[in-house]
């Protein structure tokens, strides 16, 4: 009577007629391998899911906090940029010196001309993601 492993080996010398030997041996080695398995225990189930929580933990508040920041970052660059069109309309196009407020991607950057003795500053202000006021002034010439 055949049993069940000798029967996957017959398969196996079946379709491999050249490599008889190599593959009756390979299986041989591979059914003793797995002989004995019954699947995960519950120490190493528990130990790799604590390390998926710690590794978890540590990477979910980096990345809320990258997300943030990029965020901070394209208001500065949104700031800069409208700040540079405002400063170019007003000198090359002799446009008005009037404070005024600009909506942008639903956020409120305010416009303010300041004159001091010699320097004529353009300044924007606007309030970040951490409901801190930033203000960014260029000069004008």
């Amino acid at each position: 009577m055949e049993t069940d492993r000798s029967r996957r080996v017959g398969l196996f010398i079946f379709h491999i007629k050249h490599k008889r030997i190599r593959w009756y041996i390979i299986l041989e080695r591979v059914d003793l391998l797995f002989k004995n398995c019954r699947g995960f225990s519950l120490a190493e189930t528990l130990t790799a899911f604590s390390i998926w929580l710690l590794v978890v933990t540590i990477l979910i508040p980096q990345l809320v906090l990258l997300t943030q920041e990029r965020a901070n970052t394209e208001q500065s660059l949104t700031a800069i940029k409208l700040l540079h069109e405002k400063i170019q309309c007003v000198s090359f196009q002799n446009n008005n010196k009037t404070n005024e407020t600009i909506i942008r991607d639903n956020i409120a950057y305010k416009l303010i001309w300041k004159e001091n003795m010699s320097d004529k500053k353009a300044c924007l202000e606007w309030t970040n993601y951490y409901k801190k006021t930033k203000s960014i002034c260029l000069l004008v010439p």
